[in-house]
């Protein structure tokens, strides 16, 4: 348990830095972009983005979990080597079979989701990138499997600074608007294709089989159907918000929705790539359960706690980076960070559908969160907006969880400590109520949120929540800490 314990701890800490790093991006960029570009602008690219995602998702292998679930599980080198180079070679032919596809129906697609031709060149630039993820996607999950934290923190560092940079230059030196963020990936994502790509074709060298491409392929293929059903879940509000309101309303919503999943971006993801290897190293233990339960409780935490903090300052963080007309964004992220905390579940609990390759069950649970998305989306959206979009995707994402939770239990039950884990939700959702009294004025304003998450961390710590056992070792994780500090 100590080993386990330490390199979930260890890895997911540089996994966390790795991922700022990879993604900041769009996150230093904003006050560029809420400044450069108008609610409009970020509409558009917020939309192109979603077309393209779409594209991926039914060009794409979607072999991320499946060269997990046989690269940890393969008894010889070699066998490994033949998962990483067959998921790289389906990978890229799927995708650049998706970006001829899109090129080729540019035209129609522009239409279809802009109501203007003229958008025809933004895509078929923009497609690009579909033949491209793959190829930096799978050696990056190369990377992960090895167990390789630094070596990909460094990769995540080389993204950053190449994008930040390009970004730079053509929003803001040549005020391309919308051209330039789509230059900016497509270069970024060339230059980065080809250095991950030969990391990995170097280690593993051309051994992709036709075997392995199958086995491959048939593990990944429901999740390709349950990727859809997430897409729609995530980014199909943003189309319907464009029916029924204006690209003004999509940017804003967007912006919003963008605080909210910085909740996974600092928590979940970099926990992630830390535990879609762990996880089945642990499930060779004797006990396998009770690790599962603690670091259950801990990720849990943290994910309430940062979803808190996120909820309480996006309001007064809006005032000081954006554009007075973007204001109106924080009102939809405490929404989106519950909707997230019940995917990040969704995503821990579905462990028992992995291990009995049971991955059509996964799809399953999508097309039960996709019904229920879609009639929240066209009853709430007209008549509430922007929240009514953020509530239908509380809905479709709770019923998602529901689902995987209750099929995923039935093949193997965690035995997960529920309670404990709701009497948390419960105090950072009274703290956030208290929170809409703080006073207008930012500087009071902060002031009071600070003291509201003091006085949360205080309760936690006072309540049944954590073990007498467990709240010693974060005591000790943080005197470590302060000792190592102070040497």
């Amino acid at each position: 348990m100590s080993t386990a314990k330490n390199n979930i701890v260890s890895h997911t800490s540089i996994y966390m830095f790795g991922d700022i790093l990879r993604r900041g991006v769009s996150l230093i960029m904003l006050p560029i972009y809420t400044r450069y570009l108008t609610p409009a602008d970020y509409g558009v690219v917020e939309l192109l983005s979603m077309l393209l995602d779409v594209a991926a998702i039914i060009f794409s292998a979607r072999a991320g979990q499946a060269v997990f679930r046989f690269y940890c599980t393969a008894k010889t080198d070699d066998h490994k080597k033949g998962v990483i180079a067959s998921a790289l070679f389906l990978s890229a032919a799927m995708g650049g079979l998706g970006a001829l596809a899109v090129i080729i129906f540019s035209g129609p697609l522009a239409i279809s989701v802009f109501s203007d031709v003229g958008y025809k060149t933004f895509i078929s630039l923009f497609a690009i990138t579909l033949f491209l993820g793959p190829l930096i996607d799978i050696p990056l999950i190369h990377i992960r499997a090895q167990q390789k934290p630094w070596l990909f923190l460094f990769f995540s560092l080389a993204k950053l600074t190449l994008q930040l940079s390009l970004n730079i230059y053509f929003v803001v030196f040549l005020e391309l608007h919308v051209e330039g963020v789509i230059y900016s990936a497509v270069i970024s994502g060339i230059i980065m294709a080809a250095v991950l790509t030969g990391y990995s074709l170097s280690k593993t060298g051309f051994k992709a089989t036709t075997a392995i491409t199958r086995t491959l392929f048939s593990f990944s293929l429901p999740l390709k159907i349950a990727a859809l059903g997430s897409f729609y879940m995530t980014f199909g509000d943003r189309y319907i918000l464009n029916i029924y309101t204006d690209l003004t309303q999509v940017g804003i919503y967007s912006l919003g929705y963008k605080f909210g999943f910085v909740l996974l971006l600092l928590t979940w993801d970099p926990f992630q790539k830390m535990w879609d290897a762990e996880k089945y190293e642990i499930f060779k233990n004797d006990d396998a359960r009770h690790i599962y339960q603690k670091v259950f409780i801990y990720i849990s935490s943290i994910l309430i706690f940062i979803g808190l903090c996120i909820s309480l300052f996006t309001k007064d963080l809006l005032r000081v980076m954006a554009d007075p007309s973007f204001l109106d964004a924080y009102k939809i992220v405490p929404i989106i960070v519950v909707a997230y905390i019940f995917q990040a579940w969704t995503r821990y609990c579905n462990m028992g559908i992995l291990l009995k390759n049971k991955t059509m069950q996964i799809a399953y649970g999508e097309m039960v969160g996709v019904i229920v998305i879609t009639m929240a989306y066209f009853t709430l959206i007209p008549l509430y907006g922007i929240y009514g979009a953020a509530w239908s995707t509380v809905a479709g994402f709770a019923a998602r969880f529901y689902w995987i939770n209750m099929r995923s239990t039935q093949l193997y039950n965690m035995e997960l400590p529920w309670e404990r884990i709701s009497q948390a939700a419960s105090l950072a959702t009274i703290t956030y109520l208290l929170s809409m009294l703080s006073p207008e004025d930012i500087f009071p304003s902060m002031l009071f949120r600070s003291s509201l998450l003091i006085a949360f961390i205080a309760v936690f710590f006072m309540m049944p929540i954590l073990s007498s056992n467990e709240k010693n070792e974060i005591w000790g994780k943080i005197r470590s800490l302060q000792n190592a500090r102070g040497t």
